[in-house]
């Protein structure tokens, strides 16, 4: 008899909202409910594409984390069981997703002495098993911390390095034909994979859980998890480990947004982390709009971790249109293919005055002036070449901002630029959210010489289906 539901019933408890999914998603096409110390074990139909040597299966020992797609798991493999590893397991209804994200990981890693290749994910397995909410995609990877849990303890002398590797990464994936569209993050140290499993686990062993108790004991089913988990403190096993006295190795990760260049595929499953201002235009200018991932929309992602990373400063991502006005203010212009939307708006019309070129200007000039005043240290000359660097990744118009081999050129990544820069003071990120906060001058941007110019004075449309930028 199926014991599966299609949807969540009222339980005693209410989950974490912050570090817990949604219990609604525990439902019949959508989430595999996971249970610490099970075995997840691939369907017979998907062994025969599965490398010989591949694990039997794996089994779970802590959370990891938990998206719009699917939850990410630490487990080991069950023949191997000094071997840790992250399980990535797709809700039932993000299988494109899933089929997306190992396409574009294996086609960056068939060149693995291409630079920046090792700064790309590393896909150890993958297979589908079915389960009570149906069939799941799972991805086996290299365990890697999160960039957000990373960014404020982060030593100042990574921060360059994680930056230009990053970029590298981008490069490639760009290179290999591919959009990323998704996160990053830095791989475990190497101790924590030769180290016996039993030591590492004793870091983590506490276990937030909310028990799934429904009302109803008639409404109990197979579909729920018999808990919500909260990720584990791996950032404990980070440091203990010597990871932030190490190299910090760079990963691009989270590809279920891949595309490649190209591709015309619905936008239905697209879960933007911090989505570029042509995205939030065609969203909130133009009826809902949802576009692809492009190249270009990759490189805004960039500036805003760049940003992040040497300011402390976090572009936040929200459901209104404020973000609209949020990233005007970077560049201090509205752009004419935004002003009639901008004109019809009560609250965007209101915070008109505020985006200008002389705001924006002023608001630079505070976070150079607020950076040197907290990095003696660093040559000014060197702060201004990351400024120039970040506010043309930033730019407004798709069209101006550079590719990611041009980034990698720019003379701030230059190997005479050894750039030394102190960790950011505040550990909790200033959030970029309020309206009066100051933005971007708009209309140049300086290189090292101080002769480049790049107008800001430009027009463009939306479009859904041009990947190619």
């Amino acid at each position: 008899m199926d014991s599966s539901c299609t949807f969540a019933p009222t339980c005693l408890f209410f989950e974490n909202e912050t570090l817990q999914e949604p219990l609604d998603r525990y439902r019949r096409g959508y989430l595999h409910p996971v249970a610490i110390t099970n075995i997840i074990r691939p369907d017979p139909s998907t062994s025969a594409s599965r490398c010989q040597a591949a694990p039997s299966g794996y089994r779970i020992l802590h959370k990891l984390g938990k998206g719009g797609e699917a939850t990410i798991w630490l487990a080991q493999e069950v023949d191997r069981l000094d071997c840790l590893v992250a399980l990535k397991i797709f809700s039932a209804h993000c299988s494109s997703g899933g089929e997306r994200e190992a396409r574009a990981l294996r086609a960056c890693k068939t060149s693995p002495n291409t630079p920046g290749s090792r700064n790309v994910l590393s896909l150890l397995d993958d297979f589908t098993f079915t389960g009570p909410n149906g069939a799941h995609k799972v991805h086996v990877t290299e365990v890697v911390m999160p960039m957000k849990t990373l960014y404020p303890v982060l030593p100042a002398r990574s921060k360059k390095q994680i930056a230009m590797d990053i970029t590298r990464g981008l490069a490639h994936v760009h290179r290999s034909g591919f959009i990323h569209g998704g996160n990053i993050g830095c791989a475990m140290p190497s101790a924590f994979t030769e180290k016996e499993v039993v030591y590492t686990m004793s870091m983590l062993d506490q276990y937030d859980v909310t028990m799934v108790v429904p009302d109803d004991p008639a409404l109990h089913s197979s579909s729920l998890p018999p808990y919500l988990l909260s990720p584990c403190d791996l950032l404990q096993a980070y440091k203990y480990y010597g990871g932030l006295e190490a190299h910090q190795a760079a990963r691009l990760l989270d590809f279920g947004n891949a595309r490649q260049v190209g591709e015309d595929k619905g936008t239905d499953d697209i879960r933007w982390v911090c989505p570029p201002p042509e995205a939030s235009f065609a969203y909130f200018g133009c009826g809902g709009l949802e576009v692809l991932p492009t190249m270009k929309g990759d490189i805004w992602c960039l500036g805003a971790l760049m940003l992040r990373l040497f300011t402390g400063e976090a572009i936040v991502h929200d459901s209104t249109c404020a973000c609209l006005l949020r990233q005007a203010k970077f560049e201090g212009v509205i752009p004419p293919a935004w002003r009639e939307y901008w004109d019809k708006n009560e609250f965007l019309r209101k915070y008109s005055d505020r985006v200008t070129p002389e705001n924006a200007h002023a608001g630079w000039s505070r976070r150079r002036d607020e950076f040197i005043q907290e990095n003696p240290d660093v040559d000014a000359a060197e702060v201004d070449l990351l400024i120039s660097l970040i506010r043309w990744m930033l730019a407004t118009d798709p069209d101006v901002r550079p590719s990611a081999d041009e980034v990698l050129a720019h003379p701030w990544f230059a190997e005479d630029a050894a750039m030394l820069v102190a960790s950011h003071a505040d550990s909790t990120p200033t959030m970029v959210q309020d309206e009066h906060t100051p933005g971007v001058d708009a209309t140049t941007y300086l290189d090292r010489s101080g002769t480049h110019i790049l107008s800001a004075m430009y027009s463009y449309g939306v479009s859904s289906k041009n990947n190619s930028t």
